[in-house]
């Protein structure tokens, strides 16, 4: 049987990769409110230089989400809130978190190998504990 959500109603979903439900009534699609995290600005691309490190040892991510909750930055993972934590709080709706990242943080990582490029990932969990990174 297919869904038809309520006229006037904005959700829109769709399945991609050809996805087939299980037969039978045990599926349960659950819905609810995520948020849109934006990267609002990165005040340094690079930090780490671990042969000439002068001066140059912090960048600072500031970033907003559309929902209130609490927060994660983590470095490395698939971008699945499979990353190592790096930073943590709680984020208002709308209101631009600034979050320092050092060359300390970095080789504290059990991922760090030296210079080279890492990726971080910003998630803020909404009210029915769906954690939605930045994409």
């Amino acid at each position: 049987m297919a869904y038809t959500p309520p006229s006037g109603d904005n959700v829109n979903f769709t399945f991609s990769g050809g996805y087939t439900p299980p037969a039978g009534d045990g599926v349960d699609f659950l819905f609810g409110v995520v948020a849109l995290v934006t990267i609002d600005s990165v005040s340094k691309n690079r930090i780490y230089d671990d042969t000439l490190n002068v001066g140059n040892t912090r960048s600072v991510i500031r970033w907003h989400s559309t929902a209130a909750g609490p927060y994660r930055v983590e470095i490395g993972g698939d971008g699945a809130n499979s990353g190592e934590l790096v930073k943590s709080g709680n984020t208002f709706a709308n209101f631009v978190v600034r979050n320092e990242i050092t060359d300390a943080d970095l080789e504290a990582a059990t991922s760090f190998s030296g210079t080279g490029s890492y990726r971080f990932n910003v998630y803020v969990q909404s009210e029915d504990d769906i954690w939605t990174p930045y994409q």
